[in-house]
This record gives C-alpha cells, structure tokens and sequence, in this order.
C-alpha cells in the first residue's frame, strides 16, 4: 500500500456553525436556535465471571445519549411557551383535550453542513419530545440589554444519520450557450 493512499483526502477541518434543527412542532424554537448537539452513543456490556477475574463483554444495550438545544428567547417567549406547553401537556394536562397521543412526540432533523455549507448528513431522530426546559432568568442589575438564552433536552427512540450524496471532488466547467 503506497503511503500517499493513507493520507486523508479531505483535509478540512469539521466547522460546528455549519448546521440546521428543524422540529415540526416547534418552529420557533427552529428559527431561533444557537446550539445543538449530534447526540453519542454508548455500548452496554455484561460482565463474564470466572475465577479469576472478571471479563468484560461486548453486546449488551446501546444507549443513545440525550439531544441538547440551545436557543435565544423572542421578546413574546413563543419558541420558550412552545416546549412549556409541549412538557406541560404531555405530563400534566389541565384538559383531556390539551393530552392526545399524536401531540406526544414529533420528529426532528439536524442537518449538519460542510465547510462549503452543503449537506453533508442528516440525522433523523424519531418520537422525539422535551424532558427539560431550562428557567429564564431575569435581573434588573444588568448594564447592558444581553439576550437571553435558554436550554431544551430532548429524548428520542431512534436516530439515523444518514450520508448526503457525496460531493464531487473535482470541480465541473459549465458552458453557457446563448441561441439567436
């Protein structure tokens, strides 16, 4: 194997601004998002006795770590009102109306962009919904006007990223031709 051939071909580096979050059912939340993750995953494993020691073995569960969101509070607190009355009616509804099953989950797609802002994955998660809504904090000591952010956990059941169509490496000439 030649030494060039282990070389990696793209050498850009990965760029975390490069990215979108859409929800259906929160699509304030969507326009005004600052940060999210891309949620890991972690393997479970069982431990093998014996005699002497302990082994460790691979295959247990997978565990898929939570989705976390970052977004700037609006002035009329609609994206923060939106996952409040997501929580407030999947766990404590005032009304048999306020709790359906449909308005339980909803899915979401984070798609995560090159350096050029193309797609370059789409993560898919599926029966998603808020387990956490951050406080918003409020003090009238502040000098300057500073926006206020607020954080949103959410669980899920499934996750599947998905890769974009690659892109090309090499550039393509496109010929324009006016016809009189």
């Amino acid at each position: 194997m030649a030494e060039s051939s282990r070389q990696p071909k793209n050498l850009n580096y990965f760029i975390p601004t490069g990215f979108k979050f859409n929800v259906d059912k929160i699509p304030h939340v969507n326009f005004f998002c600052q940060s999210t993750n891309l949620p890991g995953l972690s393997a479970g494993q069982w431990l093998m006795t014996t005699p002497l020691r302990d082994i460790p073995v691979a295959g247990d569960k997978v565990q898929m770590n939570e989705l976390r969101v970052r977004f700037v509070i609006d002035e009329e607190l609609q994206n923060w009102l939106e996952i409040y009355e997501w929580i407030k009616a999947i766990t404590f509804p005032e009304t048999t109306e306020q709790y359906r099953h449909e308005n339980v989950y909803s899915d979401g797609i984070l798609t995560i962009l090159t350096s050029n802002k193309n797609v370059q994955y789409v993560a898919k998660f599926t029966n998603l919904f808020p387990v956490d809504l951050t406080d918003i904090e409020m003090s009238s000591d502040v000098a300057d006007a500073e926006v206020v952010a607020a954080d949103a956990t959410f669980a899920y059941s499934l996750s599947l990223i998905h890769i974009s169509e690659p892109t090309r490496r090499t550039p393509i000439s496109y010929a324009v031709f006016c016809l009189k």
